[in-house]
């Protein structure tokens, strides 16, 4: 969501607009079905052992995806802190070892365990550009 505040300020003769960006949810199509089942591979191979087995969207057997104590956490927070978290710390037992391309597939895996549709459009593989997104299942 962009709110936009004409401030009509005279610059030498020119009027300028001033435009303030907020963060606003992840818009529907944000990662791609293939980047969420790279992800679901990957957290089989790497996230398993410790985050434990995930049914996605069976809320009462998910470990992780559809746990009321992450959706609670993540809730309104910005999916590049979810995206740095599982880049630096991640995996527990060799944290900073995946990919910006794995973590990527990794954050998508966990938005369509909360019911957030894939799309036509990858998940960045930069932070950066996913700060001002909001986790908003």
């Amino acid at each position: 969501m962009r709110i936009i505040s004409a401030a009509a300020m005279l610059l030498g003769g020119t009027a300028a607009v001033i435009v303030a960006s907020q963060p606003s949810g992840l818009p529907t199509g944000s990662y791609t079905a293939a980047q969420a089942e790279q992800g679901e591979a990957l957290y089989d191979d790497q996230c398993l052992s410790c985050h434990g087995a995930i049914t996605a969207f069976v809320p009462e057997v998910a470990a992780l995806l559809g746990d009321h104590t992450f959706r609670n956490r993540w809730t309104g927070r910005s999916v590049g802190e979810l995206f740095e978290l599982i880049q630096v710390e991640m995996p527990q037992d060799s944290p900073g070892s995946l990919s910006p391309e794995e973590t990527a597939h990794l954050v998508a895996y966990i938005l369509s365990g909360h019911r957030i549709p894939a799309g036509d459009t990858p998940l960045p593989h930069d932070p950066a550009q996913l700060t001002r997104k909001l986790f908003e299942p």
